[in-house]
């Protein structure tokens, strides 16, 4: 049994929590949401390179000088065919923090789908404290030599395709900084749920990716404000009622 004396302080524990952790996962989501327009952006660098395959062009501009960020100082077939893979790998790093925050990533388990709402916090917290965020900040901190090797020696494409080949490398630790602080968020997120018991992860993840995503502006109401809304319409009925057991 808890005791009805904690109830305030676990309470305001899980507020303090819900305030750290809703601008963690907000942030993926929406980061999230931008993200999955680079699918559109894929297809259509796949469907101008099979243009251009099939017409025979090899070279789209050349402006000479001076030199385009990624792009030098021409747009030819390969740059197109490079710029697949660089926006496939932008999808990839930064699309797994959406996956995370809306569960939709891949799970492999016998026991967790078992457990209770408060039995799967406690496990997603030692999951990410144990595994999933050293796991992300270890292979940033390693990939950091990776990007500047590649800065300092002008690293290109062997092809005549994209140039700045740094800028993609970039993205491996910064993608995976951003999915460890889409994973604290949870951990801030699944904490609020263990210290209010009035609160479960599958409510506030509903709650976080409706209201945050801005998939629909209204799902940011709190129960205790349904609650007061409830109240406010029935309030009117009961007068209503008491008015005609007077004229009776």
């Amino acid at each position: 049994m808890t005791d009805p004396r904690l109830a305030p302080w676990r309470a305001q524990g899980g507020a303090v929590c819900d305030a750290l952790g809703r601008p963690l996962v907000g942030l993926g989501l929406w980061v999230g949401r931008l993200t999955s327009w680079l699918g559109l952006a894929i297809i259509l660098a796949v469907l101008t390179t099979v243009t251009l395959n099939a017409l025979g062009i090899n070279e789209i501009a050349n402006w000479g000088s001076p030199d385009v960020l990624l792009f030098g100082t021409a747009i030819t077939i390969n740059s197109v065919t490079e710029l697949q893979w660089h926006l496939f790998g932008l999808l990839t790093l930064f699309g797994g923090t959406y996956a995370l925050h809306s569960d939709t990533h891949v799970r492999v388990d016998l026991f967790y789908q078992r457990l209770s709402p408060r039995g799967r916090a406690v496990v997603d917290i030692l999951g990410h404290l144990i595994m999933l965020i050293p796991f992300c900040l270890l292979i940033a901190w390693l990939s950091k030599h990776f990007v500047t090797m590649s800065y300092m020696s002008g690293e290109k494409s062997n092809y005549g395709g994209l140039v700045d080949r740094y800028l993609i490398k970039a993205m491996l630790p910064t993608g995976l900084v951003f999915l460890a602080l889409g994973a604290l968020g949870q951990i801030f997120e699944n904490l609020a749920c263990l210290f209010d018991p009035a609160r479960t992860p599958e409510r506030l993840k509903d709650h976080e990716i409706a209201s945050l995503a801005g998939l629909a502006p209204q799902a940011g109401k709190t129960q205790d404000t349904a609650a007061h809304e409830t109240a406010g319409t029935t309030a009117p009925k009961d007068q209503a009622d008491g008015s005609h057991d007077d004229a009776r």
